[in-house]
């Protein structure tokens, strides 16, 4: 009986703790890279942020070894001339219970002076931070893609 009692406690404080993990997540996920030809200055990177939780972020930084340096940018597309340009964002806020897509066309990551080149099926870890001092190291996977805006 005193060897069922740490083990049934042990158990109640796991179930307790998952069940608390799977409210309120916030999670980065379909984190990868657009395969570039040898010798680009910039590539870009996509993620999804999806903030289940009750209070809102911002992610402000996103920084990796990979890279001389990464910004966080937004694709505008002005209707009347037709022409789309890049805005250098200094934060994304992502609501709580709400998702942000980084995507081509939308917000990207530009990734600047890659330090090698990249190939399809390459990883490359980037460390993303928070206003709230949060700081997330996520596998970022190179793969080639056509894209249509």
């Amino acid at each position: 009986m005193t060897k069922q009692l740490p083990q049934s406690l042990y158990f109640a404080l796991c179930m307790l703790i998952l069940t608390a993990c799977s409210e309120g997540q916030f999670e980065i996920k379909e984190r990868w890279i657009a395969e570039a030809p040898p010798n680009v200055v910039a590539q870009a990177g996509y993620l999804t942020l999806d903030n289940n939780s009750r209070k809102p972020m911002s992610l402000i930084s996103v920084t990796s070894d990979a890279f001389a340096d990464i910004q966080i940018h937004r694709s505008v597309h002005d209707k009347a001339t037709g022409l789309v340009t890049m805005v250098h964002e200094k934060q994304v806020d992502i609501p709580a219970h709400k998702t942000v897509k980084f995507e081509p066309g939308s917000y990207h990551l530009m990734l600047m002076k890659p330090q090698s080149t990249l190939r399809e099926g390459d990883q490359v870890t980037m460390k993303l931070t928070f206003t709230d001092g949060a700081e997330f190291n996520m596998t970022f996977a190179v793969r080639r893609e056509k894209f249509t805006l």
